[in-house]
């Protein structure tokens, strides 16, 4: 049961960090598979309890919106590059 309070306090962690860079310009990477990596600017746009939303930024045309779960971050299918303060 301690072990559950834990993620569940990580999961709360990952979602406060989206949060405070809601709106912003963040780099992304994306795992397809055991060596081929993705690696894209994206906007956080929505935060929610269990996911959040992303629009990813290409070079031209529309914007394609995606979600992912907090838990995609602790299990490292994505990583997240915050810019620097």
């Amino acid at each position: 049961m301690d072990n559950q309070n834990q993620e569940i306090g990580k999961i709360v962690e990952e979602r406060q960090r989206v949060i405070d860079h809601m709106g912003q310009t963040i780099e992304i990477t994306s795992q397809y598979g055991r060596k081929r990596e993705n690696r894209h600017k994206v906007r956080l746009l929505e935060a929610y309890a269990t996911h959040f939303i992303i629009e990813n930024i290409p070079a031209r045309g529309p914007g394609i919106k995606e979600s992912y779960q907090y838990a995609d971050i602790l299990t490292q299918t994505i990583l997240i590059h915050y810019p620097e303060k």
